[in-house]
């Protein structure tokens, strides 16, 4: 893995609360789903639009 940084944000609770829920699902921790997320929104975001935009 690539070296960390630490780094703070502020979530509504009730967003943490479901986002800590998935993770215990997913067999991970929060920062590890938080990342996984994080990862794949970049990648959808560098898709090109297929729209003709």
């Amino acid at each position: 893995m690539s070296e960390i940084s630490k780094t703070t944000i502020n979530l509504p609770k009730d967003l943490k609360k479901e986002l800590k829920k998935m993770a215990i699902d997913e067999d991970t921790s929060l920062s590890g789903l938080i990342i996984k997320m994080i990862e794949e929104g970049m990648q959808s975001r560098k898709k090109p639009n297929s729209d003709g935009d």
